[in-house]
């Protein structure tokens, strides 16, 4: 920031660039704050990560003792979905004998799913195994 300060002394008796050097001041710090927040260090990394477990296993806790029809009908939803998984699966591996390339495209498909169904299997039976993991501590 001198640099500025030493354009600012030299040019001190017009007011516009003592503006200039405050708005240029500004948008370096700026800058310099931005910067600072894109790279992060171990200990920020590891707060965030704390953080985020932390969120998580609130959301567990809570959702693992709901009972409502609600709750019983989104079950039903994933473990549907995971019946039209691992069929697609069985399926795959069925045709492969008949059709190796009709079977890569039915084991795409699957993999298109494999997001979805392991974000369901976190959601939805995660907290049944918390529930678990905390019961025998």
């Amino acid at each position: 920031m001198s640099f500025l300060t030493t354009i600012k002394s030299i040019f001190s008796t017009s007011t516009s660039i003592d503006k200039a050097v405050e708005v240029g001041e500004k948008i370096a710090d700026g800058v310099i704050a931005g910067l600072d927040k894109i790279w992060l260090t171990e200990e920020e990394k590891a707060d965030n990560k704390q953080k985020a477990t932390e969120t998580v296993l609130a959301f567990w806790k809570v959702v693992a003792t709901e009972n409502t029809e609600q709750s019983k009908a989104r079950r039903q939803l994933a473990v549907m979905t995971f019946k039209v998984y691992f069929s697609l699966l069985l399926i795959g591996v069925t045709l492969y004998k008949f059709d190796a390339n009709y079977a890569k495209f039915v084991f795409d498909v699957a993999g298109t799913l494999t997001w979805l169904v392991s974000g369901i299997a976190a959601i939805f039976f995660g907290p049944h195994q918390l529930s678990k993991i905390i019961e025998k501590k």
